[in-house]
């Protein structure tokens, strides 16, 4: 019989039939007093430095078979390759957990690598991925919080930034009193990598962490605006929904946010929404309104001044539009559709069961795209790749032996084309939701 190990975000994992055990015991607590024996007065703690020690010869750590013998004593860790272009996070899911994972996979053959642990968000998580050229190189960032007594006791929120060998993030404490608006589109990172911007639901306002210097920088509170952060450079664009107008919110040097201008633009029946997305590489912005109308806001000339029209209206004859998001050149637009005409925020929302890929021009359909032209009997979650060409569509595959794998499926951005499917592997928890690194300038 034959075992077989592995290294996943520094922890090592021994697989038998198909079950993983954890070793413990990564990261050992030191006290912070002159005696090592007795605790420190201050009740500090320090984290024991962990160097990276590959396996030495004998010793697996991969997809290779190793013999049966006595689990080694001493702790391999190594350092997470950096993410490619052509990757994609996939962040395991469920809600309310304390720690969720995030997978580095490969859409084209499905295949999950790096496993990066992180803390979750006030509700929806806040992370942030970065294409990288090597190991050092920033690959996640989070906005966490960690409650050591759950609901009843004091939280930490950080914002945290992993790379190496994991163990080690740069971590910036914020205050006690910031609360980071989670609703995707509601938070960035500037394209320089900088600053982390978001809207704060304490503030409420513009919350800016410098994460070279690892410290806030600056807060701008704005009421009646938001929560959207829309980011060309270190200049924000957001809006006002009451007023109708855009907002431009500057941010400088020295990473302080103040209000540079507004323009009322909009239409005089524009209704908002929970989320938006963003189209790095065109400087442009998507908004689905509740109603259904369907904005793109093109910032890369500043703030708009003449006014905006919808681009047409994303309501369709049964089903009701739920999730979307906007390819980073700015030419496509992918929405899902639910099985219910209820509104999706509801619980009783349906399940998503069509995507529709339109021309970001003038809302035309590339292509229609339901379960079965996917391959699929669930969609989970859908996002551009990183150049925008592909539609990569993360669900359930059929159902064989009374169980249904997950799979991915790629689609061309052009023209609506399959252009790959392949079954998920390499994960340790199922995955939720797929997210587009960035790239930073």
């Amino acid at each position: 019989m034959t075992r077989r190990s592995r290294q996943v975000s520094g922890r090592t994992f021994v697989r038998s039939a198909a079950v993983l055990v954890p070793v413990t015991a990564l990261v050992v607590l030191t006290g912070c007093g002159s005696n090592d024996d007795e605790p420190s007065s201050s009740g500090e703690v320090t984290y024991q430095t962990v160097p990276v020690i590959p396996p030495e010869d004998g010793i697996t750590v991969g997809s290779e078979d190793q013999e049966i013998g006595e689990i080694p004593e001493k702790v391999y860790t190594n350092e997470i390759d950096p993410i490619g272009p052509n990757e994609l996070l996939a962040v395991a899911g469920g809600f309310g957990k304390l720690e969720l994972g995030v997978n580095v996979i490969d859409p084209v053959t499905g295949v999950a690598g790096s496993r990066i642990v992180v803390g979750p968000g006030i509700w929806d998580p806040v992370i942030h991925g970065f294409v990288g050229e090597q190991s050092s190189d920033p690959a996640v960032l989070a906005a966490e919080v960690w409650r050591p007594r759950g609901s009843r006791g004091a939280a930490d929120f950080t914002v945290t930034t992993y790379s190496g060998n994991l163990i080690e993030p740069d971590e910036v404490l914020l205050p006690d009193y910031a609360r980071v608006h989670s609703r995707p589109g509601s938070n960035a990172v500037t394209s320089d990598g900088r600053y982390f911007v978001t809207w704060d639901d304490g503030l409420y306002g513009i919350r800016v962490v410098d994460l070279e210097a690892k410290e806030e920088s600056g807060s701008l509170q704005v009421i009646g605006c938001g929560p959207f952060t829309w980011m060309v450079g270190h200049e924000l664009y957001s809006v006002c929904e009451d007023t109708g107008e855009l907002l431009h919110v500057g941010i400088d040097d020295s990473g302080v946010p103040s209000e540079t201008a507004r323009s009322a633009v909009l239409p005089d029946d524009f209704v908002s929404n929970r989320k938006a997305a963003w189209a790095a590489d065109a400087d442009s912005a998507l908004l689905v309104g509740a109603n259904g109308d369907v904005y793109v806001f093109d910032f890369s000339d500043g703030l708009p001044e003449s006014e905006i029209a919808p681009i047409g209206n994303a309501g369709r004859d049964g089903g009701r539009f739920a999730e979307n998001t906007i390819s980073a050149d700015g030419t496509r637009i992918a929405i899902e559709y639910t099985d219910s005409v209820v509104h999706p925020h509801s619980a009783r929302a349906g399940d998503v069961v069509r995507i529709e890929l339109f021309d970001a021009e003038g809302l035309a359909t590339v292509a229609s795209l339901d379960l079965e032209a996917l391959g699929l009997t669930s969609i989970d979650s859908t996002t551009f790749s990183v150049d925008g060409k592909t539609l990569y569509v993360l669900g359930s595959g059929p159902e064989q032996d009374g169980e249904s794998g997950q799979k991915i499926v790629g689609i061309a951005a052009e023209d609506g084309a399959q252009v790959s499917s392949a079954d998920v592997s390499g994960n340790v928890d199922d995955l939720g939701t797929l997210l587009t690194p960035q790239v930073i300038e």
